[in-house]
């Protein structure tokens, strides 16, 4: 059968001997440098196309901007911080997150016997039968003690007779003015309050105190002004914690703090209910 295709004798090399033996001498062909200079400006058009692209993404918010994580070291506390707090706590939030509220374990709360603006000593002992809720604050009245004062005022109010049966005791956080007792019950206006006492010690007392509540305190040496962390907690009649509320309020540029009457009040309702819930009574 034949299939079209032709068989082509071989033809002879027309190489001599000596040329093929040059030709096995030759070395591969060098790359041209010019070659290697557009290849190398290739990848560099490449690696600022790919840059400039980034930006533009990130420029429109197709690509995240990178952040940088810091690691700040807790202060030590006794009891937990609240894990559900409002960042910007509203009054129209319930009223378990307005005030930044943790349920505690019901631990028998530490112990504490300073001295009130009287100049008489108080203990949590004492208060057995009784609702406590504890507070901290400045006894020169220079952070958030005007709104806390107005808060415990409005929930004493709210409380009603309940208020006869609901201690409400403040420590001072101010470690250079030990002895100020009676000028923060003055300058506070909770003074009228029967059941009310600021108590404060000496430094090692405080301190104690201040540990065994969460507190930290720290005093500018610039300034002199102090600075601690607020919290406030809810002791039941059997001296045992049970709830950990977070005050706040609203500093302005000038050092004052704050907060609109809608909040004081809320804030009041809110000590009163959890207080008046302790005694197993409605407020």
């Amino acid at each position: 059968m034949s299939t079209g295709l032709t068989e082509q004798p071989p033809t002879s090399s027309s190489l001599s001997e000596a040329e093929r033996a040059a030709a096995f001498r030759r070395t591969e062909p060098k790359v041209p440098r010019n070659f290697v200079l557009i290849v190398a400006a290739a990848f560099a058009v490449l690696a600022l196309g790919g840059v400039l692209g980034e930006r533009l993404l990130s420029s429109v918010g197709l690509n995240p901007a990178s952040t940088i994580a810091t690691t700040t070291t807790a202060v030590p506390r006794a009891i937990a911080p609240p894990a559900t707090a409002p960042l910007t706590p509203q009054v129209g939030a319930s009223l378990s997150r307005f005030m930044g509220i943790t349920r505690l374990t019901g631990r028998p709360a530490p112990a504490l016997s300073l001295t009130d603006q009287t100049g008489h000593t108080v203990s949590l002992g004492d208060q057995r039968g009784d609702v406590v809720v504890l507070t901290f604050f400045d006894s020169r009245c220079q952070d958030i003690c005007p709104v806390l004062s107005d808060e415990l005022l409005r929930a004493a109010t709210d409380l009603g007779p309940a208020a006869a049966h609901v201690a409400f005791l403040t420590v001072n956080t101010d470690p250079v003015a030990l002895s100020a007792a009676p000028a923060a019950a003055a300058g506070t206006g909770l003074g009228t309050l029967a059941t009310w006492h600021f108590l404060t010690s000496n430094l090692g007392a405080l301190n104690h105190v201040w540990k065994a509540y969460g507190v930290s305190v720290n005093v500018s040496r610039a300034s002199g002004l102090v600075a601690h962390n607020d919290v406030m907690y809810f002791i039941d009649p059997a001296g045992r914690l049970r709830y950990e509320a977070t005050p706040f309020a609203d500093e302005s540029s000038s050092g004052a703090f704050s907060l609109p009457p809608a909040s004081i009040a809320r804030w009041g309702q809110g000590i009163a209910r959890y207080a008046a819930a302790l005694l197993g009574s409605p407020a």
